[in-house]
C-alpha cells in the first residue's frame, strides 16, 4: 500500500512542500497498509502532520509504527514532535533515542536541533552531547545551513547555538557574517 502513496513519504523525507490534499491522499493510502507495517504507520501518521492533524493525535499512531519498526529514527522525531506539547519528558525520551539510532541522518537533523532546542532541559548529558553535535553539522553543510537560520528564530534556538559553539570563536564570526548576508531572504519553508 505504501506504493499507492508514492510520492509523497519521498518528498516528505526530502521535507518538499506538497499540497494538503496530497497528504491526505497518501494517508488514505497508507491506512490500507498492512498493520505490521511499522515504515508505513510512521508515514501515514507524518502526513496526517503535514495535512494539519493535531501533533498529539498521532503518537498513538506513532507509538503502534515504533512497536513494528523500532529501529526507524524518523519515527521515534516525530513521536518527540508530537509529544513535545504535552509530555516533554516522553518527548526527550523519543528525540534520545532518535538521537542514538541515527546520529547523522541528514534528513533530520534539522527536525532533531530544533527539539533539542525546546527540550534541552529535560535531555540526559548523552542526548544533549549528541543535540549539539546536530547543531554544529547545520554549519558545517552548507545546504543545512537554512535549517541553522531557522532554529536562530527562537530565544531556545539561540541558546543551544550559543552552547554547540562556545568558544569556537571564527566559527561564529563566520556564522555571523553569513547570517548578515542572507538577512534579507525568507527561510526556506519546512
Amino acid at each position: 500500500m505504501i506504493d499507492a502513496a508514492i510520492p509523497v513519504p519521498i518528498y516528505m523525507v526530502q521535507q518538499i512542500a506538497m499540497p494538503r490534499a496530497a497528504y491526505e491522499d497518501a494517508g488514505a493510502a497508507l491506512a490500507r497498509a498492512d498493520a505490521r507495517d511499522g515504515d508505513a504507520a510512521v508515514a501515514r501518521a507524518e502526513a496526517a502532520l503535514h495535512s494539519g492533524a493535531l501533533p498529539a493525535s498521532q503518537a498513538p499512531l506513532l507509538i503502534h509504527g515504533l512497536m513494528q519498526e523500532p529501529a526507524t529514527a524518523r519515527g521515534w522525531t516525530l513521536l518527540s514532535e508530537a509529544l513535545l506539547p504535552t509530555d516533554k519528558k516522553g518527548a526527550a525520551r523519543a528525540l534520545s533515542q532518535a538521537l542514538v539510532l541515527a546520529p547523522r541522518d541528514y534528513w533530520l537533523i534539522g527536525a532533531r536541533a530544533q527539539d533539542g532546542a525546546l527540550l534541552w532541559p529535560e535531555l540526559d548529558p548523552d542526548a544533549q552531547t549528541l543535540a549539539l553535535e546536530q547543531t554544529r553539522m547545520l554549519w558545517e553543510e552548507p545546504v543545512l545551513r537554512d535549517r541553522l537560520r531557522r532554529l536562530l528564530f527562537s530565544p531556545q534556538g539561540v541558546a543551544l547555538v550559543a552552547r554547540a559553539f562556545a568558544g569556537r570563536r571564527d566559527e561564529l564570526r563566520s556564522m555571523n557574517r553569513w547570517l548578515s548576508q542572507v538577512r534579507q531572504r525568507p527561510p526556506a519553508s519546512q
